[in-house]
């Protein structure tokens, strides 16, 4: 089967471009214009996501092609690697625009000419950052696509001030993190405008000297659209809690994965096969490093937030720094002399895809439940929230998935991406200290990202609160803003209980992304039958040991829980025991009231003080 797959992208280009020009004719119809805008999406999404498929399991002897807009060449490479990423952007673009059909009526005091302009062309970009294959004409556009689109898109609120001086903040950091990438890449010798990123790789090993300085540079340009400590520190948290919440989830759960996708494209794409040009072990430790800091400093300064979508925010940077120090990790144990240490990297490898993807969903879900709540009380201030269960208990079910998922509880998907990585450092902190080290950081920051999580539904769902300081009395959203937020509950469910199933597929992007520099040691490994994955999880075989990476875990909680459950029922109906239910007694001096409910400053107070260097201090 040969499927033109780059006229199917050119195709999903189309549409999203005219939906650009379309959609905004009828903004004042804004259900129409929402309608419109969510089925041209669907359709472009349509055909990106079987351009996905066929280039994961299908067609997966890749090849860079030129598309020639005008006179211009510009090269393009879909590959299962791309792939992946064209699959995550393409989803997560659907369920917003569906959320966003009701959720923009809440900006009735704005046009949505804007929104409808920029959504599809920030789609495009993104897409194009994950297809185009050089680091010059076609990136540019791409990320100038990208960047640009989302810059209006997050200065939406415009007469709003601190908005815009944050959302041209953020237009400033990202122009910066495009010049560092295109000044690395012209560094390397040789180095032509349109260059392939495998012409660029093979010039790049005669550059001699100035190979530090272009991997730092690229990396320092990716880093900064990653949210990497300390760069997403400077733009970050402010840019994603102003922007519409659908824009918000695509935002945290799909952009900053572009910054992701071009670290790993650098470091296992563009590290020269010959010669030693270039010291991975050096490079892996230095990014498993940032990436450790990233995730104890970014979650860290989420648990100190009061705005819960500034809370989301900072936990993106520290989810992001799983990531982060996953790539590190894997680069350094790969290239690792010690044979287990060696075949513990496929393990910490297929973890950084698993993340991204577990990460998408969500924080993309977490986003949205803010959008919700936003949208029935006007408000995302923690402390004036609280008691939303009885009046959005649908949300409320939902919220509590996505928190236990990113806070790593297992059954949810967050444990079986997090114990992947986790587990493979601590194993190969055996032979190599600093990988126990980032392990146990990782292993603790797990525990404070269950306290941020805590403390967000906590203070938004449980207790009490809101009926003391909203102007009417919240309800359910609609099917519309619900509907995409129980597809990701269920995924999040999904693909913690069967993360096998995403392992087995993760494997092949790998076997099958030709110039990955794993390339050939995940393909011989699966024919030794060295790597192999089960409903046990993801199993690797040294000679004369056996180490298995527990993913079981999930199963055996959701049957201990269930037997839990079961004995307490029965203990309970067997004592004849009956529930009664009373007002919140407050040792007979007040009734419960807003001036004596938990506010945020008391929700692990001496954890937050402790942690007072940290940064990211709320008032």
């Amino acid at each position: 089967m040969n499927i033109d797959l780059y006229g199917m992208l050119l195709q999903a280009f189309a549409i999203l471009l005219g939906a650009s020009i379309i959609v905004p004719l009828i903004a004042s119809k804004r259900k129409l214009a929402g309608w419109i805008n969510t089925i041209a999406v669907a359709i472009a999404a349509g055909l990106l996501l079987y351009v996905a498929y066929m280039a994961i399991f299908i067609q997966q002897a890749a090849e860079t092609q030129a598309i020639f807009f005008g006179s211009v060449p510009v090269y393009f490479l879909i590959d299962a690697f791309s792939g992946f990423f064209i699959a995550i952007i393409s989803f997560m673009a659907v369920i917003s625009a569906l959320y966003s059909i009701d959720y923009m009526e809440h900006y009735k005091d704005y046009s949505l000419v804007p929104y409808y302009i920029y959504f599809p062309l920030f789609i495009l970009g993104m897409i194009g950052i994950v297809t185009v294959d050089d680091l010059s004409i076609g990136f540019t556009v791409a990320w100038q696509l990208m960047t640009i689109a989302s810059y209006f898109l997050i200065r939406f609120e415009y007469k709003e001030k601190q908005n815009v001086r944050n959302a041209n903040k953020y237009l400033i950091l990202m122009e910066l993190a495009w010049l560092f990438i295109v000044v690395g890449a012209s560094l390397i010798n040789g180095s032509a405008m349109g260059d392939s990123i495998h012409t660029l790789t093979q010039k790049l090993g005669t550059s001699g000297g100035m190979i530090p300085v272009v991997y730092a540079l690229l990396l320092l340009g990716f880093s900064f659209k990653a949210g990497v400590f300390p760069f997403g520190q400077l733009w970050l948290p402010d840019a994603h809690s102003i922007a519409p919440s659908p824009v918000s989830a695509l935002l945290s759960g799909v952009m900053i994965k572009t910054g992701i996708y071009g670290i790993v494209r650098t470091f296992f794409w563009m590290i020269p096969h010959e010669g030693h040009t270039v010291n991975p072990l050096v490079w892996g430790s230095i990014i498993a490093t940032f990436g450790a800091v990233t995730l104890f400093i970014g979650t860290s300064q989420s648990l100190k937030q009061s705005d819960a979508k500034r809370l989301l925010a900072y936990s993106s940077i520290g989810q992001i720094g799983y990531i982060v120090l996953a790539i590190g990790a894997g680069l350094y144990m790969y290239h690792s002399s010690n044979m287990f240490v060696q075949m513990l990297s496929f393990l910490v490898i297929i973890g950084i895809l698993y993340h991204v993807l577990n990460h998408a969903i969500f924080k993309g879900l977490l986003f949205l439940t803010a959008g919700s709540i936003l949208y029935e009380t006007g408000t995302k201030d923690l402390n004036k929230l609280g008691g939303l269960l009885k009046f959005m208990p649908v949300s409320a079910v939902i919220a509590g998935i996505a928190s236990l998922s990113i806070a790593g509880v297992p059954p949810f998907s967050g444990f079986a991406s997090k114990w992947t990585i986790i587990s493979a450092t601590l194993l190969g902190g055996s032979q190599v200290f600093f990988l126990a080290l980032f392990g146990i950081i990782a292993l603790f920051t797990s525990a404070l990202t269950l306290a941020c999580y805590v403390k967000f539904f906590g203070m938004s769902f449980a207790s009490t609160g809101v009926e003391w300081n909203v102007e009417h009395k919240p309800q359910e959203v609609s099917w519309k803003m619900l509907v995409p937020k129980i597809i990701l509950g269920l995924l999040c469910i999904v693909q913690g209980i069967v993360p096998f199933i995403y392992y087995e597929t993760i494997m092949n992007i790998f076997r099958s992304s030709t110039g990955s520099i794993v390339q050939n040691s995940f393909n011989e490994l699966s024919a030794h039958n060295a790597v192999f994955t089960n409903a046990l999880g993801v199993t690797i075989n040294v000679p004369g040991m056996q180490y298995a990476n527990a993913i079981a875990v999930p199963l055996v909680v959701i049957v201990i829980v269930i037997i839990g459950f079961a004995v307490a029922y029965m203990l309970k109906k067997s004592a004849g025991s009956q529930e009664k239910v009373m007002p919140t007694w407050l040792c007979g001096y007040q009734d419960l009231n807003n001036n004596n409910r938990y506010k945020d400053r008391h929700m692990f107070a001496a954890l937050k003080s402790m942690l007072w260097w940290t940064g990211g201090n709320v008032k």
